[in-house]
C-alpha cells in the first residue's frame, strides 16, 4: 500500500515512519517531491499523509482512499469533494491538552497583567500596594470565575480540566448533544446546546470550536453585544469571530478582553511579515496577540505524530483509523 508523505519529515516522523515499515510489512511510503505538482504524485497513491490537497488534485488520485492528517484542523481541504469520493479523511488531536495549556496560560496572563507590569516594570513604572494602588485596579484572580466553553472536544475537554482546581464552574457548549459522557461530567458543571445560555452564564469563552459553515462568524457584529463585559479566549479558528466583531467589541469597550492565538491573514511561504487581521486591533492593551502557536512545539508536534501514526496502523490493521473526520 502506497502512501505519500507531504509534511514536514522530522526526526521523530523518521522513527515513527520506520516503526510503521518495521510492523507492517504492506507498509510503502513516498516522500513528495516539492518540485512537482501534488496532482502529479497521486496517481498511484492509496493514502496522502499531509493537510494540504485540492478539488483540481484529485482529477488523477483514482486509487486515493484516505488522506492521514498530522494535525487537528481540516477546514482546508475539498471536504464535499472527499466525501463523494469516499475519501476518508482521519485527523489528529493528540495536541489537544498543550493547545489546552496555551489557551489557559493566555488567559492567566491576561487577568494577571503579566505584560503590563512586566513593560512597564522594565520602565521604572510600579504597580500595586508599593504605588498606592487600589487593590480594584490590580490584577484579577480566576479562582470561583465562570467560565464558558465553545467546543468539548480534546481541547475544551483539556481547559476544563486545567481549570477545574481553580474552583471555576464550567459550562461546554456543545451543538449536537448525542448524552453526556462521564469523560465531560468530570471536568464540566453543565453541557448544553444552548448558545445564548452558555455566553450569559460565563465570565471567560474559550473557543476550541473547529471552523465549518455553521461556526463561521458563530461570533458577528450582530450578537458582539452579547459579550459585555466578558473575556474572549479564541484557540479554535480566526474566522469563527468575524473580524469586524472583534474590533468593534474592543474598540467599543463590549469585551473586557480577548486573547487570540488564531487568525485570518498568515505570513507568505518564507516569509514572517503580515498583519494578522484587517483592523488596528494592536492598539488595545486589554487584548494579548499569539501567533498560532498553540499545536507548535516539540512536545505538540511529538503527540499529533503519534496520533497519526496510531490511525495509520490502525488502518493497517482494520481499513478503518481510529479517528475519522465527519464529513
Amino acid at each position: 500500500m502506497k502512501f505519500l508523505f507531504d509534511h514536514i519529515l522530522t526526526d521523530y516522523w523518521k522513527v515513527k515512519i520506520e516503526e510503521i515499515s518495521n510492523e507492517f510489512k504492506n507498509f510503502n511510503v513516498i516522500k513528495k517531491d516539492p518540485n512537482i505538482p501534488l496532482k502529479e504524485q497521486l496517481e498511484d497513491i492509496d493514502c496522502l499523509i499531509g493537510g494540504s490537497i485540492k478539488k483540481e488534485d484529485l482529477i488523477k488520485a483514482k486509487n486515493l482512499k484516505a488522506i492521514f492528517v498530522p494535525f487537528s484542523g481540516v477546514n482546508t481541504l475539498p471536504l464535499e469533494d472527499l466525501k463523494k469520493s469516499n475519501i476518508i479523511v482521519s485527523n489528529s488531536k493528540g495536541n489537544g491538552k498543550v493547545v489546552a495549556e496555551r489557551a489557559v496560560s493566555l488567559l492567566m496572563s491576561l487577568t494577571g497583567k503579566i505584560i503590563e507590569y512586566d513593560e512597564d516594570l522594565r520602565k521604572n513604572i510600579w504597580h500595586g500596594f508599593a504605588a498606592g494602588e487600589n487593590p480594584e485596579s490590580s490584577w484579577e484572580s480566576i479562582i470561583e470565575k465562570k467560565v464558558g466553553i465553545l467546543g468539548v472536544g480534546s481541547i475544551g475537554k483539556n481547559i476544563a480540566k486545567y481549570l477545574k482546581p481553580y474552583d471555576c464552574k464550567i459550562i461546554g457548549y456543545k451543538k449536537n448533544i448525542v448524552g453526556q459522557s462521564k469523560d465531560y461530567d468530570e471536568y464540566f458543571d453543565i453541557i448544553t446546546n444552548n448558545f445564548d445560555y452558555t455566553i450569559k452564564n460565563s465570565d471567560i469563552i474559550f473557543i476550541s470550536l473547529p471552523l465549518t459553515d455553521s461556526t463561521r462568524d458563530l461570533i458577528n457584529k450582530d450578537n458582539i453585544i452579547k459579550f459585555k463585559n466578558k473575556i474572549i479566549i479564541n484557540v479554535g479558528r480566526g474566522p469563527i469571530i468575524s473580524q469586524e466583531a472583534l474590533y468593534i467589541g474592543l474598540k467599543e469597550n463590549i469585551l473586557k478582553g480577548a486573547c487570540i492565538d488564531v487568525w485570518y491573514n498568515y505570513p507568505e511561504k518564507n516569509s514572517n511579515q503580515c498583519m494578522p487581521l484587517d483592523y488596528p486591533i494592536n492598539e488595545f492593551k486589554n487584548i494579548i496577540l499569539s501567533p498560532h502557536v498553540g499545536g507548535f512545539n516539540e512536545k505538540a508536534l511529538k503527540l499529533s505524530i503519534d496520533w497519526c501514526v496510531e490511525n495509520i496502523k490502525a488502518y493497517l490493521n482494520t481499513g478503518k483509523p481510529k479517528n475519522i473526520v465527519k464529513i
